[in-house]
């Protein structure tokens, strides 16, 4: 059993500290880089972000730049606040194996080593390959349990994981660092599912890429950790109620199947939790097609799968945090406004008369039947109005789903989030340098043109 751990997890390093990255697995990453880059920017207003930039100034200063901002801190504490940013719109995208939103911790963590050794741009989209891997495998392993029965946040749990092992890309460790790094980071994280709707949740992003970060640095330095803090009998894979008990399945293909092909990244293309994303297209298809109005509406059913209801846990939402998490305000939302976006989500959209009027009418229920089909990627909207007639649509994953997303819609979604810090102008230049990597010789002189 020793000896198997130990296989394990020095294989995951070796991985980590060397692989050598598909390209078209790179360009996946380049993806999730410029989408997370505009939500870091448009998060960067928000109390939550605002809060823990603030705590940063007062803790430390440095040469890392706070996304959306004038000021530099730490590496940590950069990490920290722009992870915070990040995810304080919950716009960020999210994956389905490992069930967590992997780029608002990876991207604020491999900006944060990258400036410390000033590193090329392009070099920093291995190392969100690599992290994002990672974090795949420990969902393979340690989920449905870790997350559905148990209530860790996969963002933070695995998350930790994940940015500890793209910051050691970065920061160029070798096997035995890295070794020492995850152990480190796996003693740093957790996130309870419990804080969902509260300004904890995106705090959950910034302890991932901060603690991420630390690990790295600290392994960098010299600092160990045990070799089976990951999978021995009393580490991270047993305190946090691993579904399985060895990496063994980890560490099979890795390197070989790449899960950032396969199953992709999702980038959000509406500020709320993924669980809404497609009722909110079947339900937005319906009403271009058949174009009723909020006062015709009787009822609007809709149906997911088992797990969905455990998520949408605010039926009767009172700030925009919770309201991210209501299926009856986004429904409403989405019929009485002309679209779903950022500014949805403020108290007077949220207290407005006709979306209190019609929240009651919709109904949230579970359909065994989509169980079967990947987690959150199904629903059915049915709408009965008043004068009897019954619409019903059914969705099978969102618009932003891998291989779905055109370049129009994630730079229209970039522009919409980069001018709530900057100007357009300035908007349009960080685009450019986000679409050209190539071109751009540190990391610096990117994360200087996302700064306000």
């Amino acid at each position: 059993m020793s000896l198997q751990v130990k296989g394990a997890v020095a294989t995951i390093a070796d991985f980590v500290a060397s692989a050598a990255v598909n390209a078209t697995a790179r360009e996946r990453a380049a993806t999730a880089l410029k989408d997370t880059c505009g939500v870091m920017l448009a998060g960067a207003v928000e109390p939550a972000a605002r809060m823990v930039q603030s705590m940063a100034a007062d803790e430390g200063i440095g040469h890392c730049q706070i996304v959306g901002t004038s000021l530099r801190t730490s590496p940590g504490l950069a990490a920290f606040a722009n992870g915070v940013s990040a995810h304080s719109l919950d716009y960020d995208d999210m994956c389905f194996v490992s069930l967590a939103h992997p780029s608002c911790a990876l991207v604020p963590a491999i900006l944060a080593a990258g400036e410390v050794v000033h590193a090329q741009p392009m070099a920093l989209l291995d190392a969100y390959v690599v992290g994002f891997e990672i974090e795949c495998r420990l969902g393979n392993v340690m989920n449905p349990r870790h997350y559905h029965q148990r209530g860790w946040h996969c963002t933070s749990s695995i998350g930790t994981v994940g940015a500890a092992a793209a910051a050691a890309r970065v920061l160029g460790l070798d096997p035995q660092a890295v070794q020492h790094a995850l152990g480190i980071a796996a003693s740093s994280a957790c996130g309870l599912k419990e804080n969902i709707g509260t300004m904890v949740k995106p705090l959950h992003a910034g302890m991932a890429a901060r603690n991420g970060v630390m690990a790295a640095q600290l392994a960098q330095r010299g600092f160990t950790s045990s070799p089976h803090a990951i999978d021995g009998p009393q580490g991270y894979l047993a305190a946090m109620d691993s579904e399985r008990a060895t990496l063994d399945i980890a560490v099979a293909d890795l390197g070989i199947r790449w899960e950032i092909l396969d199953t992709g990244v999702t980038v959000k293309l509406y500020p709320s939790c993924a669980a809404t994303h497609p009722p909110l297209d079947a339900l937005i298809e319906l009403k271009r097609r058949e174009g009723f109005t909020a006062d015709q509406i009787q009822a609007i059913d809709v149906e997911v799968d088992s797990m969905t209801p455990r998520l949408l846990i605010h039926p009767n939402p009172a700030t925009g945090l919770e309201a991210k998490f209501s299926m009856p305000f986004c429904a409403a939302a989405a019929v009485i406004y002309p679209r779903v976006g950022i500014d949805t989500f403020d108290v007077g959209q949220i207290r407005h008369s006709e979306v209190q009027k019609l929240m009651p009418r919709v109904t949230l229920r579970a359909n065994e039947a989509f169980d079967q089909a990947a987690p959150l990627s199904q629903a059915r909207v049915t709408v009965q109005l008043r004068d009897g007639r019954v619409f019903s649509q059914t969705s099978d994953g969102a618009r932003g789903y891998p291989g779905r997303l055109t370049d129009e819609e994630l730079a229209t979604k970039f522009a919409g989030c980069a001018t709530r810090t900057m100007s357009e102008s300035a908007a349009n230049s960080a685009w450019a340098a986000l679409s050209s990597l190539d071109t751009v010789a540190d990391i610096g002189d990117l994360t200087s043109l996302l700064s306000a």
